[in-house]
């Protein structure tokens, strides 16, 4: 189930509450020779989970450790849907999304307020805000919800566009460009299969209603929602080689994401230093495993939380 899977759960559990925990730190690092010393990348896999009671006690200990850390010398790197991303988006029309609560809800907006350069990488605002309701509600009638009705397939197409236009933008001549670019032409084409382009002018909700049936909608809205992943996965790895001043990005984002990111990375000089093992726990009560993959219909596998004592190794290392 590794990351595809782990990827959608955690999309589906913002929808369901605000309660997340860390359950994977990867670190890694490459010699600046310019600097005469390493650069660091430490990648912290965030995991929805509206019955995990671990939220609060991580919460705080990330604040205790950011607010001890010379703001000069670090970089933060989120998806945080709850705050203005690096172009100042945060809505989309009159509709917002409330995340707040967990780790990620919220963050960015922290960080900034304590002196840290922050590069919020989301921009599915218009696509969460549409799409979650419905996602969250898979038996109720889809004209329903505002949100969907009046958020049009243009907005989440323009959404997706703009990012694809940036990624172009700094993509010529860069190391990773041939990444880049293979991945806007699979979003692109992707589109284009899912018909995004062509049904512009149609509601959200008029659009799910003509794609899918009752049995399908789950795997439509799964498709939708992660789709063109990997341009959220390219801004941060973006993110982190732009930040050659700083002395380490700490970068709080989805599973998927950080391990793809620490695979370009990797790709591109880093060495792995640390990583902790996921642990994964068996949940019988099916109630509690929606949006998880579930085992011969009696069970579903969640990562575990973990001790952040490898976060605050990983800040102190020189």
């Amino acid at each position: 189930m590794r990351y595809k899977s782990l990827f959608f759960m955690l999309f589906l559990g913002l929808f369901q509450a605000n309660y997340t925990y860390i359950y994977e730190v990867k670190v890694l690092r490459k010699w600046d020779a310019g600097r005469q010393k390493y650069h660091y990348f430490i990648g912290l896999s965030d995991f929805h989970d509206k019955h995990s009671g671990s939220n609060q006690s991580q919460l705080s200990k990330i604040e205790q450790l950011l607010a001890n850390l010379d703001k000069n010398r670090v970089k933060i790197a989120v998806e945080d849907l709850s705050s203005p991303n690096a172009q100042g988006r945060q809505e989309c029309g009159h509709f917002s999304i409330n995340s707040r609560g967990g780790i990620l809800g919220g963050l960015a907006e922290k960080c900034k307020n304590l002196g840290f350069e922050v590069d919020n990488v989301e921009f599915r605002y218009c696509r969460v805000s549409s799409l979650g309701p419905i996602l969250n509600n898979l038996k109720e009638r889809l004209d329903n919800f505002p949100s969907a009705t009046h958020t049009h397939i243009a907005a989440l197409v323009q959404e997706i566009n703009q990012e694809i236009q940036a990624i172009d933008r700094y993509s010529d001549g860069h190391a990773l460009s041939s990444v880049y670019n293979a991945s806007i032409k699979e979003v692109a084409a992707l589109v284009q299969s899912l018909h995004l382009e062509h049904d512009q002018s149609k509601s959200v909700a008029h659009y799910v209603g003509q794609h899918s049936k009752d049995n399908t909608r789950l795997e439509l809205l799964k498709k939708l929602l992660t789709f063109d992943s990997s341009l959220l996965d390219i801004k941060l790895v973006h993110s982190v080689m732009q930040a050659g001043d700083k002395d380490r990005v700490i970068a709080i984002a989805g599973g998927a994401h950080i391990a793809r990111v620490s695979e370009l990375l990797i790709a591109q000089g880093y060495a792995p230093m640390e990583s902790t093992k996921i642990t994964f726990a068996r949940e019988h009560d099916l109630n509690k495993c929606l949006g998880s993959h579930i085992i011969e219909g009696a069970f579903c596998m969640k990562p575990e939380a973990i001790d952040l004592g490898i976060l605050q190794k990983a800040i102190e290392t020189k």
